[in-house]
């Protein structure tokens, strides 16, 4: 089943959201603020993302001047996944894994190639 890791503060994310509720596809939710992914499920939509995995990550967040990014290599899929599974707050979104490929919604337009 599809998921889609959702903040439901997020503006991007709720216009995802609506846009899965108005496909064919059952849509699993997943709140990933209040249950974080863990490095083998983050390394796992990583190695499938359509696009560059430097993406995953809010880099302009402010709040990411709080943590050491110091040894996060932007371009390599083990350290991404690695930060994300302990600055979960930090992944892009909206997240969408349908099974063989995932993509992140920034513009939410990019979900609709696998909608």
């Amino acid at each position: 089943m599809p998921v889609l890791y959702h903040n439901p503060r997020c503006s991007k994310s709720r216009q995802a959201l609506l846009l899965c509720d108005d496909s064919s596809l059952d849509i699993d939710v997943h709140l990933y603020l209040n249950e974080p992914l863990d490095y083998d499920t983050l390394h796992s939509m990583l190695e499938r993302l359509q696009g560059d995995v430097s993406q995953a990550v809010r880099w302009k967040d402010k709040a990411i001047k709080s943590v050491d990014t110091s040894g996060v290599d932007s371009n390599n899929i083990e350290s991404i996944a690695l930060f994300l599974s302990k600055h979960g707050q930090f992944m892009e979104r909206p997240w969408l894994d349908v099974g063989n490929s995932t993509v992140i919604g920034r513009p939410v337009e990019n979900l609709i190639c696998v909608l």
